[in-house]
């Protein structure tokens, strides 16, 4: 951005204060034009942002132009042309009136716990059955009236539980599961790679989400969001609400919205940080409304930013174990000690301190799901900090003996349709592992044998259906543990593309799915491909009033400045209409002090000489002076060029 001329800069303001990353219709940025920048200037001011990256220009479907500053520049943007110095007041003068919640990352964990444990199977309509979603909620410590106002939507069978319907979007866009035909499964690989990050990083992360997805696009409101992202707002200091809106309005930073409006919208973005754990409101002894970031405030990521390979370097992997079988975490404890231990305990509380309780239950759930009871005892004593408690000790190893000593096997029936084709597979020496025969039409199939079945029987001609049972098979991926996981895996985690179909909730950015329109050349910018006299622009001339006139009403069409001779001074000026007869020319004077600019109505009599003047290009951004110019000169395929 360092790069960008000084007009392009003043530019990229006014539309970052009017729009923010708002989409806007081409021509509408022309109300926004400097006074001192003709209309050329103003358009290859345009293309030299759409080069550099801080504009983007698309084709909506009946051909119309949008352009949208780049979301992921905002922040930096807000830094450079608004920054907020907060003035915070003692937080002895305020009381708290809603408090922070849990913390989105902790109860994205046990939204991803109970999507293990009880799945998220999707009725015939192929939304979530409402009684999954009702005791997902109850898993959640952000409710309804943490969301209520938002701009987002939801099917109309999932309004009742917003909170769960949000839940369940962040995990599809943070790509933790998949949405199958019957429901949503967790995606393994993904889950052991977001179970890495340190809880801060995963807040991060989860506040990048949150921002683009759940808050309006309204460019105030955007305005207020990054504004109040920036490190100058420290945590657990408190800040006056009314204060910082102010500051807005005297920036021209609230467009058409109210005042009021804005403190609405404010306040309802601020509820729903508390919600996330991320911030706390609170009111003065006069009722001022307040605000702080808690200690978990999250940081607003740029494309920039990379992830870290794993957990920190001073993750502690010990938890404690007490007589009475409750475990308690340590804060350092990393995500993927947790899942595992929740694999054997039941989770009671994620405070400070997280809490489970190790149970019988728990333990068959485990060996149900793939860890044996030997296995989750070995692990438990090895992360006990001091050990297992002798009395805790005997007693997993009691449960442990009675678990497991009868099992269910489930299998699959290959029926055939004819004795010829029960013998071919009967006697297909790649199947004699994969295939019980029960009899001259049937065979019974392990569920771990089916891909291997299905691909011998393709090349055989005896390809059977994928529908068993009225439905489609489907790979069950529910429950996955990491305590086998080799401890040299260092898979780095990054956010997957979105497929917007997928996506729970009616939020996010429909321009992005627009095709994007390359920076125009520069030359189509400039010149409009008529037949002009070179001379207009080339030499300086005293002409009759008619010639004037056309040069003037060139200057005009092509939306560029014409330099004379007035008040016995060089002066350029922007015409902008040209009305009577006898003809005159309104328009922009600018004077040579840079600054001062006056809307004026001319006629011929009153210059002397004149001439055009072209802007020079600026295909590498701040080479372009703002007084530089060039001149219109012959060429045998446009009729002219630029040098």
């Amino acid at each position: 951005m360092n790069q960008l001329s000084p007009e392009s800069l003043e530019v990229l303001k006014r539309l970052c204060a009017a729009y923010a990353a708002q989409p806007f219709e081409e021509g509408k940025e022309e109300q926004l034009r400097p006074t001192a920048l003709c209309r050329a200037e103003q358009k290859l001011a345009m293309n030299e942002l759409r080069r550099a990256g801080m504009l983007t220009a698309r084709h909506k479907i009946l051909g119309e132009e949008v352009y949208q500053v780049p979301v992921e520049q905002l922040s930096k943007l807000e830094q450079k042309f608004f920054p907020y110095q907060p003035k915070f007041i003692e937080r002895y003068s305020v009381n708290l009136t809603v408090e922070a919640g849990a913390g989105l990352a902790i109860d994205l964990f046990r939204a991803l716990l109970f999507t293990a444990r009880e799945g998220l199977p999707l009725t015939a309509k192929g939304i979530i059955h409402k009684k999954n979603l009702n005791r997902l909620v109850a898993q959640l410590s952000f409710q309804e009236e943490h969301l209520l106002g938002l701009s987002m939507g939801s099917p109309s069978d999932e309004k009742n539980a917003l909170s769960a319907a949000l839940a369940v979007d962040i995990m599809l866009c943070l790509g933790l599961i998949n949405r199958l035909s019957t429901g949503y499964r967790l995606d393994k690989d993904m889950l052991y790679r977001w179970l890495q990050l340190p809880e801060t990083r995963m807040n991060d992360i989860l506040y990048g989400i949150v921002i683009h997805r759940c808050g309006s696009i309204g460019p105030a409101d955007q305005h207020f969001r990054y504004l109040i992202s920036s490190a100058d707002f420290v945590p657990e200091k408190w800040t006056m609400l009314p204060e910082l809106l102010d500051w807005m309005v005297d920036m021209n930073l609230t467009g058409t919205v109210a005042r009021i409006e804005l403190e609405q919208s404010s306040l309802i973005w601020l509820r729903c940080l508390t919600g996330f754990g991320w911030c706390e409101l609170g009111k003065t002894s006069k009722g001022i409304q307040c605000f702080r970031w808690t200690a978990a405030k999250p940081k607003l990521l740029s494309g920039s930013d990379s992830f870290p390979d794993s957990v920190a370097e001073n993750s502690n992997e010990l938890f404690i174990v007490q007589p009475d079988f409750e475990v308690l975490i340590p804060p350092e404890v990393p995500y993927t000690v947790r899942w595992t231990l929740a694999e054997c305990a039941e989770l009671l509380q994620t405070d400070t301190m997280w809490s489970l309780r190790l149970t019988r239950e728990m333990l068959v759930h485990a060996s149900e799901r793939g860890m044996p009871p030997e296995e989750a005892i070995a692990w438990i004593g090895d992360h006990a900090l001091g050990g297992l408690p002798p009395v805790v000790e005997l007693s997993l190893e009691q449960w442990g003996k009675s678990i497991g000593r009868t099992s269910l096997s489930e299998v699959i029936l290959l029926t055939c349709q004819t004795e010829e084709a029960g013998a071919a597979i009967a006697a297909h020496p790649r199947l004699q592992d994969s295939l019980k025969r029960i009899g001259p039409l049937h065979f019974l199939v392990s569920p771990e044998s089916m891909e291997q079945m299905r691909k011998e029987l393709l090349l055989a001609g005896l390809a059977p259906s994928r529908i068993i049972g009225g439905r489609e098979v489907e790979m069950d991926v529910g429950w996955t543990s990491f305590h086998q996981e080799a401890e040299t895996q260092q898979d780095i985690y990054s956010l997957p593309v979105l497929n917007s179909e997928l996506s729970l909730l009616r939020s996010g950015n429909p321009f992005l799915n627009l095709p994007v329109i390359s920076p125009e050349q520069e030359e189509d910018i400039l010149l409009g491909g008529e037949n002009v006299p070179q001379i207009w622009s080339k030499e300086w001339r005293h002409y009759h009033s008619s010639t004037a006139q056309k040069v003037m009403e060139q200057g005009v069409k092509w939306g560029v400045k014409v330099r004379f001779s007035l008040k016995d001074q060089m002066l350029d000026f922007i015409p902008t209409r040209i009305k009577g007869n006898p003809w005159k020319v309104a328009g922009h004077l600018l004077y040579n002090d840079g600054e001062t600019v006056e809307e004026i109505e001319l006629s011929p009599e009153d210059w002397k000489e004149m001439k055009l003047v072209i802007p020079k290009r600026r295909r590498n951004s701040s080479s372009a002076e703002a007084s530089d110019y060039v001149m219109i000169e012959k060429s045998t395929e446009f009729g002219r060029t630029l040098t």
